[in-house]
């Protein structure tokens, strides 16, 4: 079992994916936007409502 935990994890890294997730910082209410939040909001509203058909 331990060998199979071990090579499991072992092969993890090797795709070149991080094994932990990337901690995410909560903004405080009235907290300026950084220019990656900007751009997606902007990537998101120009976005079609997949919905928008229906309405």
């Amino acid at each position: 079992m331990y060998r199979a935990l071990a090579e499991a994890e072992a092969a993890a890294v090797d795709d070149g994916l991080p094994l932990r997730p990337k901690p995410v910082r909560i903004r405080q209410p009235g907290e300026p936007l950084t220019a990656e939040e900007i751009e997606l909001r902007e990537r998101l509203q120009a976005q079609s409502h997949p919905n928008a058909e229906l309405r």
